[in-house]
């Protein structure tokens, strides 16, 4: 499958000019042919493990994949300047690869060098969150039929349930339903608990959550691969279903020094998440025969955690959308801002989105834009005396997306960042994203809650919400609803006697010993947000 990081209309069939978008690439041209020098230029900033800085900011270590696909990449441009070809679509293509990993290396060394608790970053957030409240206001006008090409940046999904799983298959996650880690170091980066973890042979690797987000981020990345984006690969494990073992050689050796660590950084307790702890046993060995080298190490279990796929054959770069011209054409990017309006996530900053290396095997590589860390969403709480910050609480979720007045709608969602595609959405880039909300029908819409395993009471009342909130989104824009999906604003839920939710708002703290997170308690954290 031929993939195009060229948008519809930027290289007309036959004619090989440059136009707007992809002036980014004429750095690398003499004319209608290669600029050796440049393209050994930008190869070299890539590749040489010696260049550590970029105007003073420290570079991050590059992975050997990486340099691999650089160096296949520059050998392409190289052969096709030997033969003195002219510039086409397939060597355009080629070389905005190289400059737009050059600038998402470059982007990558700023957002490091940033304090997320200093006041110009917490600034820059507020700013964003109170702009959003005016600025996405829409008037209806002509539609033109238009769909992405095929690209790293999208790809069609007629089967979106299967979407994700397809995904994680081409990268090798393989999540099974009991799963067993090693303690690998903590996590310093985010604000949601986590740390990092290894499979039992060392291949690869897993980020370790609790909180939250650990229901939030299952949903959100099934909803962005089901409409056409890659993502990354976050599963639900309740009780017990994961061990975390450590192995004796790391930072932390045991489940107090992980509780201590934890609360140092993040400042959340997790002794109320955690189900047992104790010494890997022989038993214990004999049901999960690599666990055999550990026995007699400490292991810990959770009442309830997420884990995130880091498979070795995809490596991380930088962010997909430098906060630059370079994507603002692409529908698919400004019509994304639809989609995190639908599920309502809130922090949608450069870094959470995610350019990547892909080893297909064989010596293949290529190059996929994801977009990262959906968790802060299905309803954020913020506050800033006293700072505070909590997700996923379903009576903050509101029923609609839009406000609908006659000759305009107005979206009622908050973001921390306003990056250009968003910055130059217009009405025809949230239509087209609102025609592929339409295709999620009631079953695909329960899969995919069903997945994030949030308890029933909650799961029944985010369905109805998101329902709702769909059905909002095809009356903005005048959109045939081909499937239905019923809702009901005043359903109540109860459960052995007891009302849970009443007149669609959850009203009982729902079975706090099992959901230490709480979906009522707004009171969640105070690290890392503009807040």
């Amino acid at each position: 499958m031929s993939l195009s990081f060229v948008s519809i209309g930027q290289i007309e069939r036959g004619d090989l000019r440059i136009q707007e978008h992809p002036a980014e690439v004429k750095k690398l041209m003499d004319g209608d042919k290669i600029d050796l020098f440049e393209v050994r230029r930008t190869t070299n900033f890539l590749t040489n493990f010696d260049i550590t800085e970029y105007q003073d900011l420290a570079l991050s270590k590059r992975k050997k994949a990486f340099v691999r696909h650089i160096k296949h990449i520059s050998e392409k441009l190289e052969w096709a300047h030997l033969n003195d070809e002219k510039v086409n679509s397939e060597l355009i293509e080629l070389m905005y690869e190289l400059v737009f990993f050059e600038k998402s290396m470059k982007e990558d060394a700023v957002l490091n060098s940033l304090d997320p608790k200093s006041w110009k970053v917490k600034s820059a957030m507020f700013k964003s969150v109170h702009r959003s409240r005016r600025i996405f206001k829409y008037r209806p006008n002509h539609i033109a039929n238009m769909e992405p090409q095929e690209s790293p940046f999208y790809h069609h999904v007629p089967a979106k349930n299967k979407t994700f799983d397809k995904l994680a298959k081409s990268k090798k996650i393989k999540a099974k339903k009991r799963m067993v880690i090693l303690f690998k170091g903590l996590s310093y980066s985010g604000s949601a608990p986590k740390i990092k973890g290894l499979d039992l042979d060392y291949d690869n690797e897993w980020s370790l959550k609790w909180g939250d987000e650990v229901h939030t981020d299952v949903f959100g990345s099934r909803i962005f691969a089901a409409m056409g984006y890659d993502v990354d690969h976050p599963y639900y494990y309740g009780k017990d279903k994961l061990t975390l073992v450590f192995d004796g050689s790391r930072s932390v050796k045991n489940v107090d020094q992980l509780v201590d660590s934890v609360l140092l950084t993040f400042k959340v307790d997790l002794e109320p998440f955690i189900s047992s702890f104790g010494e890997v046993s022989d038993s214990m060995a004999l049901e999960h025969k690599k666990l055999a080298p550990y026995v007699g190490m400490q292991y810990v279990r959770f009442l309830k955690c997420a884990i995130e796929g880091r498979p070795d054959r995809v490596k991380r770069i930088g962010p997909t959308m430098p906060n630059d011209d370079m994507n603002v054409d692409r529908l698919e990017l400004r019509g994304a801002l639809l989609l995190h309006a639908f599920i309502g996530n809130w922090d949608t900053r450069v870094e959470n989105t995610c350019l990547t290396t892909v080893h297909d095997g064989n010596y293949n590589y290529r190059m996929s834009a994801k977009f990262s860390d959906l968790g802060t969403s299905m309803g954020v709480k913020m506050s800033s005396i006293p700072p505070d910050f909590k997700v996923g609480l379903v009576n903050q979720l509101p029923w609609e997306v839009f406000k609908i007045k006659e000759d305009k709608i107005k979206m009622k969602h908050e973001i921390n960042s306003i990056l250009t595609p968003y910055e130059e959405a217009s009405y025809h880039d949230l239509y087209w994203m609102a025609q592929k909300i339409e295709s999620i029908d009631s079953v695909e819409l329960q899969k995919m809650i069903n997945e994030a395993s949030w308890p029933e009471p909650i799961s029944v009342l985010f369905f109805q919400k998101m329902a709702s909130r769909r059905a909002n989104i095809l009356a903005a824009f005048e959109i045939a609803d081909t499937h239905p999906i019923t809702f009901d604003k005043e359903i109540s839920v109860a459960e052995d006697g007891e009302i849970i939710v009443e007149y669609g708002k959850l009203v009982v703290d729902y079975k706090r010993d099992e959901n230490p997170e709480s979906f009522l308690r707004k009171k969640g954290r105070t690290r890392n947000y503009g807040n």
